[in-house]
């Protein structure tokens, strides 16, 4: 995270990827989903709300490559 850089490795492929923030509306859509999702259980205060969305990272491919999938 401090370098905004890093290597993700899915489904056999790896990736150079860059992490970006994120902000604006797209947090309400991630949190509503959450709250829909785990409606009820005890671990859904802790997936939202501003401590959350302050670790919520874009996860880019670097460099114009492709996605994962």
């Amino acid at each position: 995270m401090h370098q905004h850089a890093g290597r993700i490795i899915a489904a056999g492929l790896m990736k150079d990827v860059i992490f970006g923030a994120v902000d604006g509306p797209i947090n309400d859509r991630i949190e509503d989903a959450y709250r829909v999702k785990y409606a009820g259980s005890p671990y859904l205060n802790p997936m939202v709300g501003r401590r959350a969305r302050g670790a919520t990272v874009r996860v880019m491919p670097r460099d114009g490559e492709a996605g994962l999938g």
